[in-house]
């Protein structure tokens, strides 16, 4: 049952482990403390965008704010986190409860607007873009350096951005997943009438898992911040694309109703280290982007396969 649910992730898995090896052979002291600290940081901040992505996407939608609120939250924690640690505390909550309130806003208009997904995140992607700009027109800000260090530093060999991922998964999306809400997303994904028909609140279950999303892109914005140690309105417009690739390379079904967390976040970090390997290969800045988007259509190409073959596969044995 384990390896049913999560076969799915196999092909960002593999792919992950194939793509460090190859760099540790570019580059062997990718795999000191300094180096898995590097790799970590690089991926944590589109693995969280990721699970934004799909939890909305197992409803069945796409969303396209997602860049704009890890911008948004970026450039709240940026500009008035200051360095004291009361301060800190008081924005890191202001600024979840704004990416919240940001999800919330788009599970509304989807819910009971009846607009498409993909429309209404459109469209809020320009309006949180904005409030970003108003709230930080130029990058800079500053974040203790506590903040940054918790967030980002090591011990050891062990990175405390995945400890970060790990306290964001436990607290947030095993809970959903495992209460009612859970069951209730996939069903709506899988198919919306059918899951009115069974008694669950539609339109509830929408507001909840966009206000969600809202919260784990916030967490994204907020790992940024510690990351970069300053903020910038523009930063998120990556993650918005990226995440969608993440989720799709991970195994989920864009029309909703199926995937795990695992493949995305996996994938998510595949994405993340392509341009350092790259770079470590020696390939040119001007063509990294050609063989990084190559590289994710071969990949999602052989993923989109192996779903086929092995949904193909357990047929057969169920017959």
């Amino acid at each position: 049952m384990t390896f049913r649910r999560h076969r799915s992730s196999i092909v960002a898995i593999v792919g992950l482990v194939l793509l460090i090896a190859f760099y540790w052979y570019q580059q062997p002291l990718i795999l000191s403390e300094f180096g898995i600290r590097t790799l970590s940081n690089q991926g944590t901040t589109l693995a969280l965008a990721a699970m934004a992505q799909l939890i909305v996407v197992l409803t069945g939608g796409v969303d396209l704010s997602i860049g704009a609120i890890v911008g948004l939250s970026n450039a709240i924690a940026a500009t008035y986190m200051g360095t004291s640690p009361v301060g800190a505390t008081a924005v890191l909550v202001l600024t979840l409860v704004a990416g919240t309130a940001a999800g919330l806003v788009n599970g509304i208009v989807v819910a009971y607007g009846r607009i498409q997904p993909i429309i209404v995140t459109l469209a809020t992607l320009y309006i949180y873009s904005g409030f970003a700009l108003i709230i930080r027109p130029e990058p800079g800000g500053e974040v203790p350096r506590f903040y940054a260090h918790g967030l980002t530093g090591s011990w050891g060999y062990l990175p405390f951005s995945i400890v970060t991922l790990l306290v964001v998964v436990g607290l947030v999306w095993l809970p959903i997943m495992r209460s009612r809400v859970g069951p209730a997303i996939y069903a709506i994904g899988d198919n919306p009438g059918g899951a009115h028909m069974s008694g669950i609140n539609v339109n509830r279950t929408l507001l909840f898992a966009y206000a969600a999303a809202g919260l784990l892109a916030a967490c994204s914005g907020l790992f940024l911040t510690a990351q970069t140690t300053s903020g910038d309105a523009t930063i998120g417009t990556t993650y918005t694309l990226n995440s969608v690739a993440a989720v799709v390379f991970g195994g989920a079904v864009l029309g909703g109703g199926r995937g795990v967390a695992l493949g995305p976040i996996f994938a998510a970090y595949f994405i993340s280290i392509i341009i350092s390997v790259l770079f470590a290969s020696g390939v040119s800045p001007f063509y990294q982007n050609v063989f990084e988007g190559g590289i994710l259509i071969l990949v999602l190409a052989f993923g989109n396969l192996w779903t086929l073959r092995t949904r193909n596969w357990l047929t057969l044995l169920r017959n």
